[in-house]
């Protein structure tokens, strides 16, 4: 029998995503995550196989990308579906399926067969010049493709870094990243400078770009991090409905392991790990915490405050709160 505390999970879940999704400008409800900067294609790879049991949000995110999916680079879609291989599932070959049919034009990977589906016409564009749209409004600036998402990576994680970093760090290739640093850098966009046999990239006026895309929100997940400790929690409430608790605690104990390193990535306080099955109950209450949290627009970091906007000094999954 299905407990209150392992649906709960789920639709907490579900409310993250229709959060986000609202914050791209499908027909949703009130918004929380105006200060999030939304990184499109790892909300759009990650959400077919969790929104499967929400079709309602299912058919919106649908809608929102035949209308926009001239905004979405393809590139990016195939290069984070192959390394979250996870998500190459029925549920993504069908989504990409009917974004491709009824878009007339699109040519997401990993298609299959499209569903029987109605297009809405709810789902619009917000409008690039609010904070969470920084994304779509660099690409608006720069262009769709490599040269922004380097731009980026440097502007709101001020890591130096070298075409092999960025690469994985921005989902396109090594070879696509080298070019774009390089026309950056005799831009004058980027300056760089060698380290024994590896050449770094930064930007070369951090405040003049940050003032030219200004107003700037607060808050940068690491979105493929944060998706895959999502997803994983919400996999793990199906499969706490129907296991008992011996086969549930040996299953807890690996998603625990599987999700570390993306916790870590993203600063986030991981739960106490204790062996056996006194781990579920510690488990269950963090799990619920954080993804309350995180459906209502809080960042949850590790060692500091909880609010919107108050972010460790520095580091990979949250960049340093900017005066906008």
């Amino acid at each position: 029998m299905t407990s209150p505390s392992k649906t709960a999970l789920q639709r907490e879940v579900h409310n993250f995503y229709w959060a986000v999704w609202s914050e791209l400008g499908v027909s949703g409800w009130a918004r929380t995550h105006q200060h999030w900067a939304i990184d499109p294609e790892p909300l759009i790879v990650f959400s077919p196989a969790v929104l499967a049991s929400e079709p309602r949000l299912r058919d919106e995110a649908t809608d929102w990308c035949i209308r926009n999916w001239r905004h979405v680079s393809a590139v990016r879609l195939r290069n984070l579906l192959r390394d979250n291989q996870s998500e190459q599932s029925d549920a993504w070959g069908e989504f990409a399926a009917t974004v491709n049919r009824f878009s007339g034009a699109a040519r997401w990977p990993h298609a299959t067969a499209e569903r029987n589906y109605t297009v809405t016409g709810r789902s619009v564009l917000r409008p690039l010049s609010e904070r969470s749209m920084i994304y779509l409004r660099m690409r608006s600036i720069f262009g769709l493709g490599a040269r922004t998402e380097v731009l980026r990576y440097l502007l709101f994680t001020h890591e130096r870094s070298t075409a092999a970093m960025l690469a994985a760090q921005t989902n396109y290739t090594k070879r696509n990243v080298a070019d774009a640093c390089e026309s950056l850098a005799q831009a004058g966009m980027l300056s760089s400078k060698q380290v024994g046999n590896r050449l770094y990239f930064s930007l070369a006026n951090e405040t003049a770009l940050a003032a030219l895309l200004a107003p700037v929100p607060h808050t940068f997940p690491d979105w493929p991090a944060l998706l895959r400790v999502v997803n994983a929690l919400f996999h793990w409430s199906v499969f706490d409905q129907k296991a008992n608790e011996r086969v549930l605690t040996v299953e807890t104990h690996r998603v625990f392991g599987e999700i570390y390193k993306d916790l870590e990535t993203l600063q986030l306080q991981a739960p106490d790990h204790v062996a056996g099955a006194e781990f579920l109950s510690i488990w269950r209450n963090w799990s619920s915490t954080l993804l309350k949290s995180l459906a209502s627009g809080e960042y949850p970091v590790q060692g500091g405050e909880t609010r919107l906007g108050i972010q460790p000094s520095k580091g990979p999954a949250v960049a340093r709160r900017r005066a906008s």
